[in-house]
């Protein structure tokens, strides 16, 4: 005889045979046991992919072995909408074991992931079998017992999986409320400063001064959210591991920066008519300043430099934590060197455009560190070449 396909059926019970001998479910089967199964079988049963094997609810009237392919199991919400994929079954497992013991109504749908092809046990023709103590039936529940509590174990650590991963979602949002009420607060106070500036420019003619209380502000704002936030400081850069390594890299990234700043002030002084006649190194003369000044405010631009970059990156490493885009870390360097250089503004509207591409180099430099120091280290060196060497007019 010859089955749809065109293999005899004895050839096709025996390759069947085989590849159910080493279903779990079917553990200590005697080919006796096996060939008494396969004669109340129906199968095989092609299932395209994308079909429903059976759906939620259906009558639990068989049991499935699966020769080929795979499924996975399905369960609507609770408010009938969407399918959630609860387990992936692949060829040698078995579906809906649980109608042996209860043949009650299926509590999930199952759909083919790829072409499969599955052998289906009625569970009507194997309760119509002589009972004995080790027939089909008998073996079958002991088994699906071991499979049953093999399934539930896997079950579990899904289901700590998944609620370790819920926990850290809900912590991240309240992470990020904080940070956003923050940054809200932070930016508010910003604005307030702003007008206050805009006035006393009227009768203070330099008005650098007042960005140190509004950068002192901003870092409060940064260290209270690293000091409240779940994870370690050095989620944010304070960390010293590797210190000597990242700042020897923060001088030598330094360097390519600072020959083009000199190649465009020389660009500037040799075809811009209100900078010609300017030396390419101006070593901050043309402010007024002494050279004890000129050390003295280099020195203390150094020394806030540290400041202004726990601003900057701690900013930018919280948007990393938050942001889910697959290019959350570009994202991250370029939002929060749009807020840093918006804090500039106050100075002067060109410094705030000349910080932002350097914001983006030294938050490049950070996002490689994991570290402050590699950032701060060129933040100062290149500010004091730019601003008092070189002398780049920004204000």
């Amino acid at each position: 005889m010859v089955e749809p396909g065109g293999a005899p059926a004895d050839a096709r019970h025996l390759t069947i045979d085989t590849r159910l001998s080493k279903v779990p479910l079917l553990t200590g089967f005697s080919d006796e046991n096996i060939r008494q199964l396969l004669a109340i079988m129906d199968g095989p049963i092609r299932v395209p992919q994308g079909q429903i094997l059976f759906e939620e609810g259906a009558a639990g009237d068989a049991l499935y072995f699966i020769l080929s392919g795979g499924f996975e199991v399905l369960k609507r919400d609770a408010g009938g909408g969407a399918l959630h994929r609860l387990a992936l079954l692949t060829a040698g497992q078995s579906i809906g074991e649980v109608s042996l013991l209860d043949s009650g109504p299926r509590s999930g749908a199952v759909r083919a992931v790829e072409d499969s092809e599955v052998m289906a046990v009625p569970i009507a023709r194997l309760r119509e079998r002589p009972d004995s103590p080790l027939d089909v039936d008998s073996r079958l529940k002991i088994n699906m017992a071991y499979e049953l509590a093999a399934r539930l174990r896997r079950t579990n650590e899904v289901t700590v999986e998944t609620l370790r991963r819920q926990l850290s979602e809900a912590e991240n949002r309240v992470e990020m409320s904080k940070f956003i009420f923050r940054l809200l607060v932070g930016l508010c106070f910003y604005m307030f400063a702003l007008g206050v500036t805009t006035a006393l420019s009227k009768v203070v003619p330099d008005t650098s001064l007042i960005s140190l209380p509004i950068l002192t502000g901003f870092a409060f704002g940064v260290y209270r959210t690293v000091k409240t936030s779940p994870w370690p400081p050095s989620t944010y850069g304070f960390t010293l591991a590797n210190w000597r390594g990242n700042a020897l890299e923060g001088v030598l990234l330094s360097i390519p920066v600072a020959l083009l700043i000199v190649l465009l002030k020389w660009i500037g002084v040799t075809f811009l008519p209100a900078l010609q006649g300017q030396p390419v190194f101006d070593l901050a003369r043309s402010t007024g300043l002494s050279l004890g000044e000129i050390l003295l405010y280099g020195g203390a631009y150094c020394a806030f430099t540290p400041i202004q970059e726990t601003i900057a990156r701690g900013t930018q490493a919280s948007f990393q934590l938050f942001l889910t885009s697959k290019y959350k870390t570009l994202e991250a360097i370029i939002l929060s060197n749009m807020l840093f250089s918006a804090t500039h503004l106050h100075v002067s509207i060109i410094l705030a455009l000349a910080v932002f591409p350097f914001g983006l180099y030294w938050g490049w430099i950070f996002a490689r560190q994991g570290s402050l120091v590699g950032s701060s280290v060129s933040h100062a060196i290149l500010g004091v070449f730019g601003l008092m060497v070189v002398g780049i007019p920004v204000f």
